[in-house]
């Protein structure tokens, strides 16, 4: 639901331009919604914040091996 965040105060900004009543509650809704995508945000960007358990001897990978598809010489 977090990616229909932007709609919210597009539908109410686009009210308040045909009621000027409603601008202060579009300013508002607005500034809320933009909070709360920046807060959503940092959260994802912090993640869980425990790292991936290590890989055991047999999984470790050598970065540095290559792998090359080579014919033999001949």
């Amino acid at each position: 639901m977090a990616h229909l965040l932007w709609l919210v105060p597009l539908i109410v900004g686009l009210a308040a331009l045909h009621w000027p009543k409603l601008q202060g509650t579009a300013l508002l809704t607005m500034l809320v919604c933009g909070i709360a995508g920046v807060a959503g945000l940092v959260r994802r960007s912090r993640g869980s914040g425990q790292p991936a358990p290590p890989l055991g001897p047999e999984e470790k990978r050598d970065y540095y091996a290559v792998h090359r598809d080579i014919p033999p010489p001949g």
